[in-house]
């Protein structure tokens, strides 16, 4: 490739905006003028040189993240490769080795970010307008032909005859998961157009800071996926986020593709406890009360927060397609009242179960739901004494849970995305008398130990931790400590989720007030999270990226998700530094391998998880074809022999609890909708199996009943 000195940038810029193609627009041209303020290029300057010098990786800002950059601006934008042709890409090709001195020169130049997004704004409506016509053709279903859903890893299209096609496909497949939802074909028609102009209004009703903070995490992503530039507004949620006070249902969402998907529940807020929500559900329409619903695929993400967020008390319904359907028509409604989600709501919780062992024994188990690490940190920063904290309720919940005389306890991480360190390694000493429980070293390799502060264990008898995909950060950091320690025995997925790092987020305002020498009314820079430190467990190696692997391993649904680091673009990788100084209280791998051959042989038999194998081969099926048909009857058919299969499970489901089945017929009945009325709940069954391992941990170990004096126990590991 030929690389053009870079004193010529400008002229060539100067060329490039003059060409009449450039220059002929099919929408309103940006405004650049009204749209880039002033300090806009001074606010890059800073984030790019906040990340020079202080992001943990030691990256620079250079020719390689430039590069990097150029790519990640054209897919923020145009995410499925939809709009973007390749000669588009190409026009602003001679600058991806310049981004790095644009940004950090004396005046930064921010004129690429704007002129891409320009572009992109005449793509959309290029697209929109052929879209609109395309609905105005009847499309014939009985064609025997596919649709690739998922363009990530495709090329851009050559020509605008290529787009065509792949547009006409999609189209197709909108209007097919219409019809097979029952929706009448000219009420289709509408509903498509309504949303394809108002992605259009998106795309064009843009504020300058909102193409800025794309642009800026283009940068950010280069360094890793955790670090990012937020806009004041972008700002503000992440704050409502952190401190727990917003009014809404309590959902982290994201953009994925065309769709608005629920990454995590806040424990205890509203989406939580309705029991019918999970992270991995695609959000495609948002009802206000009894209004009528609104569409939001391809809706902007902010507008869909916007839309769903609400005063404490009021109704919001939301259409989702449930994360384990493997068919887009499949979706179901989902009433919700708005309340206040406050970080009291994001409380441990205990229960406890009773299993039989294979002597006939039947334990008393507790177990403690860990939703997140929370503190109350304003209130211990205060001096308040009684600070809520999650260690002080574990160790309440402990205490009662002793009372009642269980046998042992699990701690469920499954879906616990992290918090508080301090809070992660106050937990891990409830388990252990004393030692270290985390490593952290910083970008210039200086380490720290933090150690167990409190010598005191709130409980020392037998004790499993369940984890999953989802289990983040903090949560690593205990589950870690509990496996080096030998103190307990970690069930779940083969490993956690791997983010082993720690960001810090700096408000960039008074710097920008230095650097332009004027003072702002209100927020106007909004602020940069990026990564300055990162973890390790005290056996030297690091929590990033590979996560803490499971002792036990069991097949879960959130496998499939692509919720770990490794799969995120980026990602920092593994290393390991030298071990802490520490004694393992038990060596537990030979009774690790025989209760892991007990629940192998249960597993074998179990027929939750014998449906989770079947599924996994048709998800893995799916995923790996990447077609859908667009075959009307075929589409029929794939719909009708998933409802017959989740009806007969239902049954057999039915017929192990000892229910009466329901008297229809599974082949032949697949109009039967599985309401609350008729249909079994799926149980829990990797905690039923978590149990029984912990079942056979007492048995194996003599334990029969835990001892209510923590510092005699009846006996120990």
């Amino acid at each position: 490739m030929i690389r053009i000195p870079k004193t010529w940038l400008s002229l060539i810029f100067i060329g490039l905006i003059s060409l009449s193609g450039w220059a002929e627009q099919a929408t309103k041209p940006l405004n650049k003028e009204t749209l880039m303020e002033s300090y806009h290029p001074y606010i890059a300057r800073i984030v790019a040189g906040y990340l020079s010098y202080n992001h943990y990786s030691g990256m620079r800002i250079d020719d390689f993240s430039s590069r990097e950059m150029f790519e990640n601006y054209f897919e923020s934008l145009d995410y499925g490769k939809m709009y973007f042709l390749s000669s588009d890409i190409d026009r602003f090709r001679p600058f991806q080795y310049a981004l790095d001195d644009m940004l950090l020169s004396r005046e930064p130049d921010l004129r690429l970010a704007f002129d891409v997004y320009e572009l992109f704004q005449k793509r959309v409506k290029e697209r929109v307008e052929a879209n609109l016509a395309l609905l105005d053709h009847k499309f014939d279903f009985s064609v025997d032909e596919s649709y690739q859903p998922d363009r990530q890893d495709a090329e851009w299209a050559e020509s605008k005859k290529e787009l065509d096609e792949l547009w006409r496909k999609r189209v197709k497949d909108q209007v097919l998961g219409f019809l097979l939802r029952d929706k009448p074909y000219d009420e289709t028609i509408e509903l498509l157009k309504k949303r394809y102009r108002r992605n259009l209004k998106d795309v064009t009703d843009v504020e300058g800071v909102e193409i800025l903070e794309a642009y800026l995490s283009s940068l950010t992503k280069v360094f890793d996926p955790h670090s990012s530039y937020l806009r004041p507004a972008t700002k503000e949620n992440f704050n409502i986020g952190m401190e727990h006070s917003l009014e809404g249902i309590g959902a982290t969402l994201r953009r994925d593709q065309e769709y608005t998907t629920i990454v995590d529940l806040t424990p205890g807020g509203p989406a939580s406890l309705s029991g019918q929500l999970q992270p991995g559900d695609k959000i495609i329409a948002v009802a206000q009360g009894d209004e009528e619903a609104v569409d939001t695929i391809d809706m902007k993400l902010t507008r869909v927060v916007r839309m769903i967020r609400g005063k404490k008390g009021t109704e919001v319904r939301l259409t989702v397609i449930p994360a384990d359907s493997m068919d887009q028509t499949q979706t179901k409604i989902v009433t919700i009242i708005r309340d206040k989600v406050a970080i009291t709501a994001n409380d441990a919780s205990s229960e406890i179960k009773e299993v039989t062992g294979q002597d006939g024994h039947i334990y008393r188990f507790g177990v403690i739901n860990v939703p997140g690490f929370y503190q109350d940190s304003e209130a211990r920063y205060n001096g308040d004494t009684e600070y809520k904290s999650v260690t002080r309720d574990v160790k309440n919940l402990i205490d009662q849970l002793k009372k009642d005389n269980v046998d042992a306890i699990a701690i469920d991480l499954r879906l616990n995305s992290g918090g508080s360190l301090m809070e992660a390694i106050s937990l891990s000493g409830l388990f252990i008398e004393e030692g270290p429980i985390v490593q952290i070293r910083d970008r210039n390799s200086r380490k720290r130990v933090f150690n167990d502060p409190d010598p005191e264990m709130a409980y020392s008898g037998p004790l499993v931790v369940l984890t999953s995909p989802l289990s983040a950060s903090a949560s690593e950091i205990f589950a870690g400590a509990i496996k080096d320690f030998g103190r307990g025995i970690i069930i779940g997925s083969e490993s956690t989720h791997g983010k082993g790092t720690v960001q810090n987020m700096v408000g960039l305002q008074s710097i920008l007030q230095q650097l332009v020498r004027e003072d702002f009314q209100e927020d106007v820079s909004g602020a940069l999270k990026f990564t300055i430190q990162q973890f390790y467990r005290i056996n030297g190696s690091s929590t990033q990226n590979k996560g803490v692997p499971s002792d036990i391993v069991l097949p879960s649904p959130y496998d499939r998700y692509g919720m770990r680091e490794s799969e995120l673009p980026r990602a920092l990788p593994w290393d390991e530094i030298e071990a802490a100084k520490y004694s393992e209280v038990a060596q537990l791998g030979d009774l690790i391998a025989e209760l892991k051959e007990r629940s192998q042989q249960r597993i074998s038999k179990n027929p939750e998880f014998l449906y989770l194998k079947e599924d996994i081969k048709r998800w893995e099926s799916y995923e790996n074809e990447n077609r859908i048909s667009l075959n009307l009857e075929k589409r029929k058919k794939e719909l009708d022999d998933l409802e017959a299969l989740e009806k007969r499970r239902d049954m057999e489901r039915k017929e192990r609890v000892g229910q009466k089945p329901q008297p229809k017929s599974v082949q032949g009945d697949t109009n039967l909708e599985l309401t609350d009325t008729n249909r079994t709940d799926i149980p829990d069954y990797i905690l039923e199996e978590a149990m029984n391992i912990l079942a056979d941990y007492c048995d194996r170990t003599g334990i029969k009943i835990a001892a209510t004096d923590v510092n005699q126990p009846k006996k120990t590991m």
